[in-house]
């Protein structure tokens, strides 16, 4: 970044500014320390799912460029938020800042380690869970931790959504672990499941490889890139000689055959007999690109049979009228085949309502529309290649 010809110091102008968020950071706890170095790392680019444009930097190259600017004035009496950046990347660690960022630290005629940072980048591992919803659509990994001090354990959470190809959709980071968990626990519709760290570890792994394989279509929350550094950060402590969670065992074809024929001879579903093919497609949909239990038809997936699936279902007409109308009949009795009771029939026969177009709420759009469409087509979201082939032709017909 700055040549061996260039005569001085390369100017802080442009630098100090940038590092507003390490201003009298001393003032802040070991875990906000952490969030704001991720939350930094996330405005060079940590985390995102699009590519940097030709010709620009990426954030490791920004770090490492960020990283040498102030290295060259450590001995000539910087601005502290340069030094207190310095004492933070240095403990928080990203794992690719190619100086040697701690050696010259120790070197510099500096007053040493802050006393406010011996706990960053130091907690250790206290547990991991699942939590998740009844309803299957998708679950928490739960990654619980200590800094050195401190009286409570923290929690970090990836949520893995198991409609959408187990992509990691969400990143959580709360300072009270035991509320987080005592919540969850307190939801009647929560599971909460206490796992191997290292099993946690190669869940996210799994999870997280999948979004970026995907890309810039996965419909991640807005906090996603500001927190995956600091997910990462503490991934790194867990074992890495886990296998993943296993997902649901799928249903069979004869399995499938026998819940249909068991909905049609009941009360609820006799009327629907001429229609068996219908259901049949839309649960072999289900089991194939949806999670893989055939009585699974949650809000979630509903939705997808109706907007994503059914548009392009090569139905009879006659069974394509009366499609709506034998979900109705279907939903409540296999939500009661699934345990659920009747928890969950309002919002799903809201779902059926809204796609026909009697409300307009549930109806998404943007990349949720996109990537739910790639699904239904049996676009498998790990193969990037598959996946930007169909985005193009999606764009295409649009």
């Amino acid at each position: 970044m700055w040549g061996p010809d260039e005569v001085g110091l390369p100017p802080l102008d442009g630098v100090v500014p940038a590092l507003a968020s390490f201003d009298r950071i001393g003032d802040a706890s070991p875990l906000d320390i952490e969030l704001r170095a991720s939350e930094f790392l996330g405005h060079l680019g940590a985390g995102a799912l699009a590519d940097p444009q030709p010709g620009e930097p990426d954030h490791e190259e920004l770090l490492n460029g960020l990283v040498e600017v102030c290295l060259h004035h450590l001995d000539a009496e910087p601005p502290r938020v340069v030094v207190d950046f310095c004492w933070v990347v240095d403990a928080f660690d990203p794992g690719y800042v190619q100086w040697p960022l701690h050696d010259r630290l120790l070197a510099a005629d500096l007053p040493g380690s802050p006393a406010w940072l011996m706990a960053v980048g130091d907690a250790s591992i206290t547990g991991a869970w699942t939590v998740g919803h009844e309803t299957g659509d998708g679950y928490d990994v739960v990654v619980t931790a200590r800094h050195p001090g401190a009286e409570s354990d923290h929690v970090l959470a990836v949520y893995v959504d198991r409609t959408l190809g187990d992509l990691a959709k969400d990143l959580l980071v709360h300072s009270d672990a035991a509320k987080f968990l005592e919540l969850a626990e307190e939801d009647t519709a929560m599971v909460v499941t206490e796992i191997s760290p290292s099993t946690a570890a190669a869940t996210i792994d799994v999870a997280l490889d999948a979004t970026f394989e995907a890309g810039a279509i996965v419909p991640v929350s807005d906090t996603f890139a500001s927190l995956f550094s600091i997910v990462e950060h503490y991934v790194a402590k867990l074992p890495t000689d886990g296998r993943p969670l296993a997902r649901p065992p799928v249903s069979t074809p004869e399995e499938q055959s026998s819940m249909i024929d068991a909905f049609l001879g009941s009360d609820a579903g006799a009327v629907h007999a001429s229609d068996r093919d219908a259901l049949a497609a839309a649960v072999a949909f289900v089991v194939d690109e949806v999670g893989g239990e055939a009585d699974r038809w949650s809000p979630v997936v509903t939705h997808l049979v109706m907007a994503g699936w059914l548009p392009r279902a090569e139905l009879e007409e006659p069974s394509l009228v009366r499609f709506g109308d034998l979900l109705r009949d279907f939903v409540p009795w296999v939500h009661r085949l699934r345990g659920w009771d009747d928890r969950y029939v309002a919002d799903t026969l809201a779902i059926i309502d809204a796609v026909e177009g009697e409300v307009d709420e549930a109806q998404s759009g943007g990349r949720v529309e996109i990537l739910e469409q790639a699904v239904v087509a049996g676009v498998d979201l790990d193969d990037e290649a598959a996946l930007d082939a169909f985005l193009d032709e999606y764009l295409e017909d649009s």
